[in-house]
């Protein structure tokens, strides 16, 4: 289609902004939606626009927050919540959540008039409202909560990013739980297992699993001594010390990253392999007996993770 210097002026501004396109008026709203049923650009929602190209290059979280921050533009009184809230403050999260629904705070529930993709929490009224990187969005605190209505092993992730960054605590959390209407039976859950010492969400979101099997608690970031470098001690995602003195280490992806030649940036793989078995034989060194990979395969399968921490004698307590 012949190039319209408005709409392409406009793309350049939003996508240097990093969100999505506003059609400003009626012509250049239409002179979009032409070049969406072209195939040109796309539309997540209504006078929303990216370039298709440009658009596909995005994480779906990316593309969550080019999004948000169009709507925001077009709808300022909105309050963004939920998984809308988490991915503004950056919260870790499984992309899977991603469905093109945009979550904002409501005193009302859902009317006829509101797009398929806009999802209204209900919240009490008097909730304060945070700016967050500009953005109008719940607090902390009520954004976990709103983010217990996720699937447990998906939610914790969220937790453990917001004890993390410091932005929220557990009591700031059980605060405001007693004083809305809320899951409480979720939340409690969430926030007995939270742990600021898992590191990412993978991490998060593999523990989730490992608890619901019933596994003993592991410890988090367990530190040992790294002969090639002293001042960088080894860290591992999960360990166990046993009575009888063996230690278990767990550690989620293993070396699939050192083998992922995809990204040109990487470097030379068989290094990181090498480093990989070199940090392995120093870790068996300082008394680690038994160590196990665990790559998403291995957590997503139930079945298959029960077995691989058992034959690897972690104990379970029920």
């Amino acid at each position: 289609m012949k190039e319209h210097k408005g709409v392409s002026a406009l793309l350049q501004t939003a996508e240097r902004e990093q969100r999505c396109a506003i059609g400003e008026n009626e012509a250049l709203y239409r002179a979009l939606q032409r070049r969406v049923r072209s195939g040109e650009l796309i539309s997540p929602y209504p006078n929303v626009f990216a370039s298709a190209s440009y658009w596909t290059s995005l994480t779906v979280e990316e593309q969550s927050l080019h999004t948000i921050r169009a709507l925001s533009k077009l709808h300022p009184k909105w309050v963004f919540a939920g998984l809308s809230a988490a991915c503004i403050y950056g919260y870790h999260h499984s992309f899977s959540l991603h469905d093109g629904t945009i979550h904002i705070a409501s005193s009302r529930g859902s009317n006829k008039n509101d797009h398929a993709h806009l999802n209204r929490i209900y919240v009490h009224n008097g909730m304060r409202v945070f700016l967050y990187r500009n953005l109008p969005v719940t607090s902390p605190a009520q954004t976990l909560i709103d983010c217990a209505r996720l699937p447990f092993d998906k939610a914790l992730a969220i937790y453990d990013s917001a004890l993390r960054f410091g932005h929220a605590t557990i009591l700031d959390v059980e605060t405001l739980m007693v004083q809305i209407n809320c899951d409480e039976i979720a939340v409690k859950k969430l926030l007995q297992y939270a742990n600021p010492l898992r590191e990412n969400g993978g991490e998060s979101w593999a523990y989730a699993n490992i608890s619901k099997l019933g596994f003993a608690e592991p410890l988090f970031q367990e530190t040992f001594d790294n002969p090639d470098n002293p001042s960088m001690p080894y860290r591992v995602d999960f360990c166990w010390k046993l009575a009888d003195g063996r230690i278990i280490v767990a550690e989620y992806d293993g070396i699939a990253k050192y083998i992922d030649t995809s990204n040109p940036n990487r470097a030379n793989v068989k290094m990181k392999l090498e480093y990989e078995r070199r940090r392995e034989r120093h870790l068996k060194e300082r008394g680690v007996t038994t160590i196990v990979h665990m790559f998403y395969e291995t957590v997503a399968d139930s079945h298959t993770l029960d077995a691989t921490l058992m034959d690897a004698g972690v104990p379970k307590i029920r």
